[in-house]
């Protein structure tokens, strides 16, 4: 069974997710925070499957003391008469491998019942995309704009939340967020869920990119607030942070801020990046391979100025920034003798 296919009770049952949800292996925390990043459909079930694992975690659960214990109890005596499909574990983790299997086969019990009378409604997600080789602007419910870079896509719900905004991203964008402020009430956050790291901000502008295997984001004006796992970082103008899959912490950077927006006016600007990296954004930008054919030239650092809008003229000019031959193969672009 796909995990796209999964229950709630086979949420609560698969270790992998229960070591996720109590951060006990952090593999397990990265690849599940991405998996439910990449499958948002499927994120009011793997949140209810979290909420009943921490009802039935042992000093961890928010019921009184008195209701907890009934509630433990109760299904320890249905154990004994009760004969489940799940395979034995060592005995280190019984107490919540078994209340779990029990969990999932009752109809009632006090966590379960309190969880959906306070369940949210379901939320309907729309889509928004780019093609490759350009960038598209979406207007969002609340007047906010998002410029997505090619080959890129953003998910945000279809009824808009008045209390707190969020989208979901996937690829890069670019973010101006409208400052939403009502008559004796907070500000209105507005979340940016991108791979591993979530992006809190009131009214800003900012780039996030979440190509390759790190996400990045780039502060124009405002503040914004970065959280990865119990990490925490917050941005100013002019900075930027990196956070690289395994990495527990952000690494903050101020240089050259221009070379992460410039896309947004059509146009890729490099000072000293390696011809490997940039190969690694021309692909992405316009779904060709952009390969090295002369590995003598892969790490020599190039400054300059590539204009996205025509692809064949963009190739001229990496030539000529090269003093070498590009040539064009249906989906590969080979560069270097």
């Amino acid at each position: 069974m796909s995990y796209q296919e999964y229950t709630t009770a086979d949420f609560v049952n698969d270790e992998s997710f229960t070591n996720y949800v109590k951060a006990s292996d952090p593999e397990a925390v990265l690849f599940w925070e991405k998996w439910i990043q990449d499958n948002p459909s499927c994120q009011e079930k793997a949140n209810e499957a979290k909420e009943i694992i921490g009802l039935l975690s042992l000093g961890k659960d928010p019921l009184k003391k008195e209701l907890y214990e009934s509630f433990k109890n109760r299904i320890d005596r249905t154990i004994s008469n009760q004969r489940t499909d799940y395979p034995v574990i060592a005995e280190k983790r019984f107490s919540f491998f078994k209340i779990a299997a029990v969990f999932t086969g009752l109809a009632i019990g006090a966590g379960l019942l309190f969880y959906i009378k306070n369940k949210p409604a379901e939320v309907t997600l729309l889509t928004f995309s780019s093609p490759y080789g350009q960038t598209k602007t979406l207007l969002l419910p609340d007047s906010s704009t998002v410029i997505l870079n090619a080959n890129s896509s953003v998910k945000y719900p279809e009824k808009w939340d008045k209390q707190h905004r969020e989208v979901w991203l996937t690829g890069e964008a670019h973010f101006k967020i409208k400052h939403i402020e009502t008559e004796n009430q907070s500000p209105v956050a507005f979340t940016v869920h991108a791979n591993l790291t979530d992006v809190n901000v009131l009214g800003t502008v900012f780039n996030v990119d979440t190509r390759t295997d790190r996400t990045l984001v780039a502060l124009v004006s405002g503040k914004v607030a970065l959280q990865l796992q119990h990490q925490s970082l917050t941005l100013f103008p002019g900075e930027y942070a990196v956070c690289k899959k395994g990495e527990t912490a952000y690494r903050k950077k101020t240089d050259h801020l221009e070379q992460l927006t410039s896309w947004v006016e059509g146009r890729y600007i490099f000072k000293d990046a390696a011809l490997s990296e940039i190969c690694d954004k021309l692909s992405a930008y316009y779904g060709r391979a952009y390969l090295i054919k002369n590995k003598s030239i892969t790490a020599k650092e190039i400054s300059g100025t590539l204009e996205l809008k025509n692809e064949a003229v963009l190739i001229q000019t990496l030539a000529a920034l090269l003093n070498t031959t590009v040539k064009e193969n249906g989906k590969k672009v080979y560069i270097g003798s």
